[in-house]
């Protein structure tokens, strides 16, 4: 049915009939937009290519001291395991695995490429970025300018992370790992086993019952932090690793902004349901995860009365390498489709030098399955965090946790009408002002560290 001509025309046709009556001519726009974005993506060639080299990513394995990996498992350990030679070992295993596909991923980005054309854009990823309502020049603009407003934070943090790991520089094996384990917090503090509860109280503060929401909450042994899959307002699955770290917190309680935004939006239009922005869902997960660094929130959960200080300063590395990581995967997967017939290494590390302003061992562009799956989506992080600061602005709140005056707000003017408005227009209709990143320029200068 997306992909039927006949129906594209006839909606298309309603649509300019329809185009005073605003809810109407949205509902046919967000139709029309999925429509035209199917009508590519299902193309037969393409979803060979694609088929093809999503099982080949899937089924790679390779073998680090005596150890079996995949790209999956790379993952996760080099997020989380301190030895530095096993990360070293295996970025360069993934690595490998991009060489063995690069053709193969080059055949994809160059059809998608070409099929983009035809809609009349200059490649796949201005395509994906316009459907998705954003201006991508504006927003590698507007990130070049926050990397030079925050260079003094950026100087500072690079210091201390080469000093307290003993690094002479930081590859990108290392941006991770450092950006989590930087503090050493009370690991038994974090016990998974007691991810329910403490997800309860953060519910409870907004006024909201967990139990009685229709959300099936599970810690399994993945190999990332957690999801969260919306299948319709009364039936919502989320997963959260099971592991005893800060970061699986951090990761269980954005996840449940995503349960909570998936259980409130509107139903009343279906199809505004199923195309919703990931720009503004993942606002509503970051606003949520401001409750790991709410001191109130940490105290009533956790043992952690002499450790503020440490999280003030996590937050603060969290957020501006966070903003750097996404900038940087965004920015590679804008340049692979400008220039596709370029050497993929090449373009990875002149963007880690472009965004990190030195030279870093870093991936191979094809070994990244984010980029066949979800293309142009890393940017809609950043989207995301600058929202979330435009309304900690706005409400004058460092954390949601218990403010349930601003939930309600937010369930109003924000998540309730999901996409019968643009994530723009939802934005200003609670903030009272267009998007911008300014708000989130000022949380990465932060004097007390970017200033030291």
């Amino acid at each position: 049915m997306m992909t039927n001509e006949f129906l594209k025309a006839n909606l298309s046709y309603w649509k300019e009939v329809l185009k005073d009556d605003p809810v109407w001519h949205r509902r046919l726009h967000v139709f029309l937009t999925k429509m035209t974005q199917e009508a590519l993506d299902s193309h037969p060639e393409l979803v060979k290519i694609q088929n093809r080299l999503q099982s080949n990513l899937m089924e790679s394995t390779f073998i680090v001291n005596g150890n079996k990996y995949n790209l999956g498992t790379v993952h996760s350990t080099i997020m989380e395991k301190p030895d530095r030679e096993l990360r070293k070992h295996l970025l360069r295993g993934s690595k490998r695995i991009g060489r063995e596909n690069e053709d193969l991923f080059r055949t994809l980005i160059q059809k998608r490429n070409k099929l983009a054309k035809r809609h009349g854009y200059s490649n796949y990823y201005y395509f994906r970025c316009s459907l998705k309502e954003l201006d991508i020049k504006a927003y590698i603009a507007e990130m070049d300018i926050l990397l030079e407003k925050s260079a003094n934070s950026s100087s500072y943090w690079d210091k201390r992370i080469k000093e307290r790991f003993g690094w002479k520089t930081i590859h990108q094996y290392d941006q991770y790992y450092s950006t989590f384990n930087f503090q050493q917090l009370q690991t038994s503090s974090f016990d998974s086993n007691r991810m329910k509860e403490v997800l309860s109280d953060a519910a409870n503060s907004l006024g909201i019952l967990l139990h009685q929401l229709p959300v099936l909450i599970e810690s399994l042994e993945i190999p990332y932090g957690g999801f969260c899959i919306n299948i319709n307002p009364n039936e919502i699955k989320l997963v959260v690793n099971k592991r005893d770290s800060y970061s699986t917190f951090l990761s269980g309680i954005h996840e449940m902004g995503h349960a909570v935004e998936g259980h409130y939006s509107s139903f009343q239009y279906p199809e505004l349901y199923r195309f919703y922005s990931s720009i503004a869902a993942e606002g509503v997960a970051e606003l949520f995860q401001t409750f790991i660094t709410d001191k109130s929130f940490l105290l009533k959960n956790f043992d952690l009365q002499d450790e503020d200080a440490q999280i003030e300063e996590a937050d603060h590395l969290l957020n501006l390498n966070m903003v750097k990581m996404n900038y940087y995967y965004s920015l590679v997967e804008y340049e692979m489709y400008k220039q596709p017939e370029r050497s993929f290494e090449e373009i990875a590390a002149e963007c880690y030098r472009h965004v990190f302003r030195y030279e870093g061992e870093a991936f191979h562009l094809a070994s990244e399955m984010f980029y066949v799956e979800n293309p142009a989506f890393f940017q809609a992080y950043n989207f995301a965090l600058s929202i979330r600061d435009m309304i900690r602005s706005k409400f004058k709140i460092k954390s949601l946790y218990g403010k349930a005056d601003v939930f309600q707000e937010l369930l109003e003017k924000f998540i309730e009408p999901n996409q019968l408005y643009s994530w723009q227009e939802r934005v200003e209709r609670l903030c009272g002002k267009p998007h911008t990143f300014f708000d989130l320029e000022k949380t990465l200068d932060f004097n007390k560290f970017g200033n030291t």
